[in-house]
């Protein structure tokens, strides 16, 4: 009542800017304590205040090659064995790869003791065979830290085994790194969709840098092959077809096992000649196992979602029922909306600081500019995106022959 008799303002605008208030605080949770804790470590690793190995152990690098992606093994084995480690081996794992392939890698075979490959075999039906092979790699290696590596895929430096491993401290487990997918002609593209792949990661790494892990990414990932067996491997997700990256982590990691690798050697680029179709096919995957993730982080990034739907609505809503005090020139009302102009200008200014360091650290073009335009734009597109999905399900049950 007081503010009404003094400044002027009505219930109806009061409400507004109170809300517009709290969802700007938290707003400013969201972006510094969850989205900016990737950076702020890739910082202190940088700084020299993260433990690492100093002796760095043996390793063995897991391929699973399917047919449809084989080809990019030729690229892939060089850019491997070209690493600077002291002592690792490359197990190429085939699912249908061809004859030309095969070969290439018995060359591989010959000229290099640590290059072996072995296969999944053809009359394997109503299993997945993306974990049945990981699986038989796993087996077949020799050392105890597993790297797992897809075949469309390449480390971006031959610096990438050794920042994978030299997180493999005593009381560490799993090390989830990052991915940046590229077209096949090495010419990155910027733009919403980037936005949209690199806020993906950088939600399940940021989550467990804060000791909230949830899931990984198969195409930079590396775990002890005692921790895979202590949790029976697969035998938990056999139903389905996907999940031998995010489930298998989820089920395995925790806030004390788990680490994050965020140097620029550790980024792997996966290949694709649609990348927008790639993706979609996995955000697919992603979104049908995520409904088995043992997570809060899917009800944290639904209120953030709320949150940015809100933010814009109250925005709105406070521009139209301020205006026409504004026009008649009530000082209490103008000072009003330019606070709120202020927040929104804040909020841009924030989320351009946060989304640009990740941008940076994961070698993105994402114009950190539009960010705000980006989120605005976004709960539409996955709108549309869930409506395109529907059907979809029925592809990732074992009980239904993939290839």
């Amino acid at each position: 009542m007081f503010l009404i008799t003094i400044w002027g303002f009505s219930p109806i605008q009061i409400a507004i800017i109170l809300l517009l208030l709290l969802l700007f605080i938290v707003e400013l949770i969201y972006l510094f304590v969850l989205y900016n804790s990737a950076s702020r470590y890739a910082h202190r690793a940088q700084e020299g205040n993260v433990k690492y190995l100093t002796d760095l152990p043996p390793v063995s690098v897991v391929v699973y090659a399917h047919d449809a992606e084989s080809e990019g093994l030729l690229e892939l084995l060089p850019a491997l064995l070209a690493q600077k480690y002291p002592n690792f081996e490359v197990i190429v794992v085939n699912d249908g790869t061809s004859f030309e392939v095969q070969n290439a890698i018995a060359l591989y075979e010959c000229e290099h003791n640590n290059v072996y490959q072995t296969a999944v075999p053809e009359t394997v039906y109503n299993v997945s065979r993306k974990k049945l092979g990981i699986t038989l790699g796993i087996k077949a290696a020799k050392h105890d830290i597993i790297v797992l590596a897809e075949a469309n895929s390449k480390p971006s430096t031959d610096g990438w085994l050794a920042a994978i491993a030299r997180n493999f401290v005593p009381s560490v487990d799993i090390v989830l790194g990052y991915t940046r997918m590229m077209p096949k002609d090495g010419v990155q593209k910027g733009g919403f969709k980037a936005f949209n792949r690199m806020l993906f990661s950088l939600r399940y790494l940021a989550f467990a840098v804060l000791r909230k892990p949830y899931m990984g990414m198969g195409s930079n990932l590396a775990y002890r092959k005692s921790i895979f067996f202590a949790n029976k491997g697969f035998s938990a997700t056999l139903n389905l077809h996907f999940g031998d990256d995010d489930l298998l982590v989820n089920e395995m990691a925790n806030g004390r096992n788990t680490r994050v690798e965020l140097s620029q050697e550790s980024i792997v680029e996966s290949f694709y000649d649609d990348v927008s179709g790639a993706w979609n096919e996995l955000r697919l995957r992603y979104n049908f196992t995520s409904q088995y993730l043992h997570t809060s982080s899917r009800m944290i990034f639904v209120i953030e979602g709320f949150v940015h739907f809100l933010l814009c609505g109250s925005i709105v809503a406070l521009v139209a029922i301020l205006l026409p005090d504004v026009s008649v020139g009530k000082i209490s009302q103008i000072v009003a909306l330019a606070v709120a102009t202020l927040l929104v200008v804040l909020c841009w200014l924030m989320e351009w600081y946060v989304y640009r360091k990740a941008a940076r650290i994961f070698g993105e073009r994402i114009m950190p500019g539009l960010v705000p335009l980006y989120q605005v734009f976004r709960p539409f597109y996955l709108l549309y995106r869930s409506m395109c999905d529907k059907g979809s399900k029925k592809s990732n049950f074992t009980w239904q022959y993939l290839r």
